[in-house]
This record gives C-alpha cells, structure tokens and sequence, in this order.
C-alpha cells in the first residue's frame, strides 16, 4: 500500500510553511506511512474541549490503574520506625474510676485475652527461630514476621492499655488491631543489615548493646507501678486519663516496645532514650 492509495494529500499548514518546524517537533521514524485520510485538521483558534472530556465509545474499558506500593511509615524522615500512640482526649466512664472494682472487673473481661495470646505467643517464638534467615539473605525482616511477632507485641500493647485505664475501647482479638484508638505501627520497609541476621550472634549482641537502656527500663518500671495505683484518680474525678499517666505510663509502654523491636531484628536504627513518641508527623 502507498501513501497514494490512503487518501488526498492533507494541504500544508499556513502557519508552518516553508522549513521551520513547530516547537518540539520530532521527524517521522522511517517507514512511517500516514493514517488513512490524512491528518486531521488542527483545532480553530479558541477551541475549548467539551466540560468533561470527550464521550468514550460504547464498549470501551478505561486501562486498569497500575498497582503502586504503598508509602513506607514514617513519612517523616526523623521519625523513628516503630510507634505507639494513644488517644489522650478519649473519655473514659468514670465508673471504671472506682477503686480496686475499676481494674478488677477489666481483668476479668481481659481474661479470654490472655489465653488467646498465650497460645499466638507460642507461635510467634517458633517463627522467631527463622527471622534471622531473610535479614540474612535479603537485608530486611519477613512480612509474616511483622504480622505475627509484631502483631502479638501490638496485641499486648492493647490490652496493657485497656488495663492501666489508657483507653476506653476493648482490645479486639487481632494481630493488626485496626481502628483501635491505640496504634501500633513499623514501617516494614527499613533495611537492616545482613550481619545482624548472622545466626546467635546478630541477636545477642543487639541485646548487649540493649543492656542501658534494660537499666533506665528497670528504674522506671518503679516508677510506672507507683503510678499505676492512681490511674483511677483522674478516671473518677474527670471522666478522662491525666497528661501524665500518659506521658510515663504510656511512654514506659512506647519505650519497652521499641526496645522489644530492636533486640528482635524489626528494625536497623537503635531506639531512643526517649518517653515520647520521638515522630515530626505526630
């Protein structure tokens, strides 16, 4: 077929005669042979598309979006990768304010809880025998151990909160816990280096390098059960947690679960001396 045989000749532009070419004009690859019927003419001068583009043909499917990762957590580029937040404007029955009855009757309700993680606490040991293997090999920790170890220490973190009078919202039996006013969240992007995955070793001396941060735990934890006798107080009186339960109630939980995830391998940067939540976002 030729050029001949496809349709009149399109008549030259005006606006483009003679050897100047339009901006960003690209020549016609070789063997490049026109449409048939030629160009179609250029739009008139003031021509505006329709509202709403132009109507699709009967039968036409519109090209399926191309799947893109999600954006690792932390966007913030200071933030620490692991996080735990609380709700501090959360209202709270101030019936739970009472005395001994208050904690009493959450730990019953938190019983089937216990049962429940001990048995994902099980699981979550044997897969800890193999984590080592993909930051071993690939540089970074398993999406199932994300799921399983980090969703059981998620999992505590919740039903911690519940008890110490942190939250007025019952701990849902899930590993991801979502919509739950306390967050737990990694960023399951970070890369950590391979020679942490080095069998025995990688760990143990993790949590050697742990041992100060064990120490200013343990000296808190005194702190957090002196305290953990008038979290009702403010309960009672004001329908709501104080600020400073938690900041050191909260933050004990917030650092020991950063520690937690270090010495485990979750995560490459060393955790912060740090009550509060260490995150520009937040």
């Amino acid at each position: 077929m030729t050029w001949e045989s496809q349709g009149p000749a399109m008549p030259p532009d005006p606006r483009w005669s003679g050897e100047q070419q339009p901006p960003g004009y690209q020549p016609p690859p070789p063997g490049y042979q026109p449409p048939p019927g030629g160009f179609p003419p250029p739009p008139p001068p003031g021509y505006q598309p329709p509202p709403g583009g132009y109507p699709q043909p009967p039968g036409y499917l519109p090209p399926e979006p191309v799947w893109q990762p999600p954006p690792a957590y932390p966007l913030a580029p200071d933030a620490y990768p692991v996080n735990v937040s609380y709700d501090r404007e959360a209202r709270i029955n101030r019936l739970w304010g009472i005395p001994l009855i208050g904690v009493l009757v959450r730990s019953i309700l938190l019983i089937p809880h216990f049962l429940l993680l001990f048995l994902v606490a099980i699981v979550a040991a044997l897969l800890m025998l193999v984590t080592w293997i993909p930051v071993l090999l690939l540089g970074r920790f398993p999406g199932w151990g994300y799921r399983w170890i980090g969703g059981l220490m998620g999992w505590t973190t919740r039903v911690q909160a519940y008890y110490q009078l942190l939250t007025p919202t019952y701990p849902p039996f899930s590993l991801s816990g979502e919509e739950h006013p306390v967050s737990v969240r990694f960023d399951e992007g970070v890369r950590i280096n391979r020679l942490w995955g080095i069998p025995l070793v990688g760990m143990m001396v993790r949590w050697i390098l742990l041992i100060p941060h064990l120490i200013v735990i343990w000296l808190l934890a005194i702190v957090v059960v002196f305290l953990l006798w008038f979290t009702w107080v403010p309960v009672l009186f004001m329908g709501r947690q104080s600020d400073l339960i938690y900041t050191v109630v909260g933050g004990f939980n917030r650092w020991v679960f950063r520690v937690m995830a270090y010495g485990y391998l979750m995560v490459d940067r060393y955790p912060p001396f740090s009550l509060g939540e260490d995150d520009p976002r937040l």
